[in-house]
């Protein structure tokens, strides 16, 4: 019954449907496309990942960081309770296969918080990702894939927000007719609280045209999505304009706890492309543009070298810094940090540091190769610039960065610099800083432990240390 209903509704769609100018065509006879009929496949089989690929913010594809993207009584949730922390860990689950032209049955509900650290655009906000890069070719540190989003917003009864809109990271569509770079366009949905489970249907033929519908009313058409536009990463190997005729699905994660079943599939022509996993169709693992590196510690001879480069301030709890050439991100050699922190007001923390002048004009953040130990203790990443003189007055900007327990899994860090927060408590000076300074940088300092920590021993590792360009 179900199958019938939503033929007869791509069906009635068509009839309305735009012309090669954008314009409604109403008030005559039309040929209607030919729809051939395809049968229902169930992408998800209601008890595993089976024939889905996770990609996380700062981790390679294929690994599912705290098991964010479980199976739980016949539905995949978004699930962050293991999660001290959002740590900017955008997440996808993509489908396997490449696909052109199909209706894509999705059922969703919102049902939890936002973390407190994840960004507040990201308030009861998924998204459905079509027309997609594969996971494969993710640069490690990317937040969305080149993608046109379907995005689904939750709603409470302060806060309204319309589903199945259309946002554009890396990429543009045509709208009534009209090409725009316009970020995200809102659909003419209602709206829908934490619960309330959701039927969007998205209609995908090829290059042409994207219809979404939710709860069977129309809510969204546009048309001509191509390669450009916001968020597009520099050197993407697809050229700009480039028209997007097919590409990988995808469900988001973004902070906000949420759960999808019954995702299903109807191929509306006989053009199904196998998922690739060629060499061309791989960008890189990590950000190859706007990096400007700090440390990546394979220019030390030795221990002692390294240091007396990285050394301890004098305060906080003993630590050993120490070359590893076997746990890395790449190259030669991690830094390695044996240390023990201590029940007191002054040693419950270990800090390392390194003071020399980073010039990382043109970057938004810094990212970073990092491995904990699964104690849970907290660790602050800490940037010191000088005044207008160059003098160093201790202007700080932290930021914390929230281990979980039992979790020794290496990833990625990435740090907006807008996610740091100004530390005035030690300034010699009132000649501060209001805003960040990514040119006036003369100090580089990390803290392992927090005061709510449990005290004791561990090995943290450090690698690739540098600033980068971000995409937002």
């Amino acid at each position: 019954m179900y199958q019938k209903i939503i033929l007869l509704l791509v069906v009635a769609l068509f009839v309305s449907i735009h012309n090669s100018e954008g314009q409604t065509v109403s008030g005559k006879k039309e040929k209607l496309p030919t729809v051939k009929e395809g049968k229902w496949i169930n992408l998800f089989n209601g008890k595993n990942l089976d024939g889905w690929i996770p990609k996380v913010t700062g981790y390679r594809s294929g690994e599912n960081p705290l098991n964010g993207f479980r199976v739980e009584n016949g539905i995949i949730k978004v699930d962050y309770s293991k999660f001290a922390a959002f740590n900017g860990r955008f997440g996808h689950l993509f489908y396997k296969e490449k696909l052109s032209s199909y209706i894509l049955h999705v059922e969703y509900r919102f049902v939890g918080e936002l973390l407190p650290d994840a960004p507040s655009y990201c308030f009861r906000n998924s998204g459905v990702m079509i027309y997609s890069q594969s996971p494969e070719s993710m640069d490690v540190t990317m937040n969305w894939p080149v993608s046109i989003e379907v995005q689904l917003l939750g709603s409470t009864e302060k806060v309204k927000q319309t589903n199945a809109n259309i946002c554009t990271p890396g990429t543009t569509i045509s709208y009534k007719g009209v090409p725009t770079n316009e970020h995200c366009i809102n659909a003419n949905s209602k709206y829908f609280n934490d619960g309330e489970w959701v039927n969007l249907d998205i209609i995908v033929r090829g290059g042409k045209e994207i219809i979404n519908i939710v709860n069977g009313d129309t809510v969204m058409i546009c048309s001509e999505p191509k390669v450009g536009g916001f968020l597009l990463p520099e050197n993407y190997p697809v050229p700009e304009g480039t028209l997007l005729e097919e590409g990988y699905i995808a469900l988001q994660a973004e902070g906000t706890p949420i759960d999808f079943r019954n995702i299903k599939l109807k191929i509306l022509e006989d053009k199904k492309v196998a998922a690739k996993k060629s060499k061309a169709a791989v960008y890189g693992t990590k950000s190859g543009s706007g990096i400007k590196v700090i440390d990546n510690f394979d220019s030390y001879t030795d221990n002692e070298q390294l240091s007396s480069s990285w050394y301890n301030p004098g305060h906080g709890g003993q630590n050993s810094r120490s070359l590893e050439p076997a746990i890395k991100g790449s190259g030669k050699y991690s830094l390695k940090c044996e240390y023990t922190t201590m029940k007191s007001d002054d040693k419950f923390y270990c800090a390392f540091c390194r003071v020399t002048k980073w010039d990382l004009t043109g970057c938004n953040g810094v990212q970073f190769w990092f491995k904990p130990d699964g104690s849970g203790r907290e660790m602050t990443f800490e940037l010191n610039t000088a005044n207008k003189e160059g003098k160093n007055i201790h202007d700080l900007w932290d930021y914390k960065y929230l281990t979980e327990k039992g979790d020794t899994a290496a990833r990625w860090v990435t740090i907006p610099f807008f996610n740091l927060k100004h530390n005035t408590k030690f300034a010699d000076s009132t000649d501060i800083s209001t805003t960040f300074k990514p040119d006036a940088i003369t100090e580089v300092a990390i803290y392992i432990g927090g005061k709510n920590d449990e005290p004791g021993s561990g090995v943290y590792y450090l690698d690739e240390l540098s600033g980068c360009k971000l995409q937002f």
